[in-house]
């Protein structure tokens, strides 16, 4: 009997033990049996769940309703409504830079160290947004956050390229997503229901937003990579001229960044124009504003999956232009939707849609990317992201204005600039296919 007994106490510390319920752990969280089981891959993955569980918390306390805010309770203009919108994008303009830095270093203190001061800063808030200038603090806030988180944006990309197998990297980052918007959506809603039934101060909310974001940099902090050499990195002109020739040589990925651009350029005109008219046309209310977050989350939960799913077996490149298609809808809810209701529908959408966007631009991004070129390939994406999103809702303001605030003209104009951009996306993969085929 205590024969046996030992034996199934070496048996069941043995490797091939370990590895079997290292195998059950992955099926229980993600039924898929190409996965490569790798005990590094594993621990890095659950890392990654964590940091995206944190961040959740961090944008339902803060970003569910950040520009709501600015609009209802601090009053803020429309001209500093579009500021804060661009301020999102701002920062893009300079990944370029932020990726010429990176080469040649280690990748992970650009995202961690911009995590912690960017998202950390919001637990500054109940002492900075008080007094004659809340207002201003309260704008300098959520405009300083985006601009300089945008440093972190290339150094992101390579460590995704880096700790996930290229085979399951959209299914494996769907499931961070999904906690992503699992801990938003729970997060939006008590923290709605704590400002609109209890009074709750925002600023303490916001806070609190603050502490899970500087959780979030020290979770990714863990990750096991291997070790980085560091090397010279290549001179600013040089890295420049690499950049020029992608797009010169690269048709595909020059329609898929035209594309993009223009599906980009209506949908943050239409992002602009969301706040104002949920404040203007229906003086939302905090409650009101967390239930089209959870909406927008709950449709999320269920598209990341699909859209993992979707993306390994299509190609990234279907996925952005499927996402993109559904995401012109959400103007379109807003046009001819009659009552509040018609926002829940267009936070459904528009979730749905986003998640769908996520994981294709950026697997989009890494499909053409050479495996030494990926900070440059996302450089450029990110970089003319910077400029649509700067410019767009400058642009849409004044046009709003032009159009003597019609709300029904501003929505359809949106709507078709983002169709005119998807139109462009079957292009970029007519032409993809077409390189395959050459170089087979």
């Amino acid at each position: 009997m205590k024969q046996n007994k030992h034996n199934q106490l070496q048996t069941a510390s043995s490797p091939q033990s370990a590895g079997q319920r290292l195998r059950r752990l992955r099926e229980r969280a993600l039924p898929l049996d190409d996965i490569p089981a790798s005990e590094v891959i594993l621990r890095n993955w659950r890392r990654d769940i964590t940091a995206g569980c944190c961040t959740g918390v961090y944008q339902g306390c803060v970003w569910a309703f950040a520009l709501q805010l600015a609009r209802g309770t601090l009053h803020a203009t429309s001209y500093q409504m579009g500021l804060a919108v661009a301020s999102q994008a701002l920062g893009y303009l300079f990944v370029i830079v932020w990726a010429h830095q990176m080469e040649g270093r280690r990748k992970l203190p650009f995202v961690t160290i911009t995590w912690l001061f960017t998202r950390g800063c919001f637990m500054l808030t109940p002492l900075l947004v008080r007094g004659a200038y809340a207002r201003e603090w309260y704008l300098f806030l959520i405009c300083y956050a985006p601009i300089f988180f945008s440093i972190s944006n290339p150094a992101y990309t390579a460590l995704m390229k880096m700790i996930y197998p290229a085979e399951v990297r959209a299914r494996l980052m769907s499931v961070v997503r999904i906690g992503v918007a699992a801990a938003t959506f729970a997060t939006a809603h008590f923290m709605g229901l704590l400002q609109e039934q209890y009074h709750v101060d925002y600023r303490w909310i916001f806070c609190v937003g603050g502490i899970f974001g500087v959780c979030t940099a020290i979770a990714f902090s863990r990750l096991e990579l291997q070790e980085e050499k560091e090397e010279e990195k290549p001179r600013f002109q040089h890295f420049l001229q690499d950049a020029g020739r992608i797009l010169r040589c690269n048709t595909a990925y020059r329609l898929f960044c035209i594309g993009v651009f223009l599906a980009g350029m209506g949908n943050l005109c239409a992002n602009t124009y969301y706040p104002l008219y949920q404040v203007d046309r229906f003086h939302i209310l905090p409650e009101q504003i967390a239930v089209v977050v959870m909406a927008s989350s709950a449709a999320a939960l269920f598209g990341y999956p699909f859209w993992g799913w979707f993306t390994d077996r299509f190609g990234p490149l279907t996925t952005t232009f499927v996402s993109v298609g559904l995401n012109s809808m959400v103007p379109l809810c807003y046009a001819f939707g009659p009552t509040i209701s018609w926002l829940m529908l267009a936070g459904f959408l528009s979730g749905a849609a986003q998640s769908g966007v996520d994981l294709g631009y950026l697997n989009s991004v890494l499909l053409f990317a050479e495996s030494d070129s990926a900070s440059q390939y996302q450089a450029i994406h990110s970089t003319l992201f910077g400029i649509r999103g700067t410019l767009a809702p400058l642009l849409a303001i004044p046009l709003l204005h032009l159009l003597h605030f019609h709300w029904l003209t501003a929505f359809c104009i949106c709507f078709g600039v983002i169709v005119l951009g998807a139109s462009v996306q079957t292009l970029a993969v007519t032409a993809h296919r077409n390189q395959i085929g050459a170089s087979a």
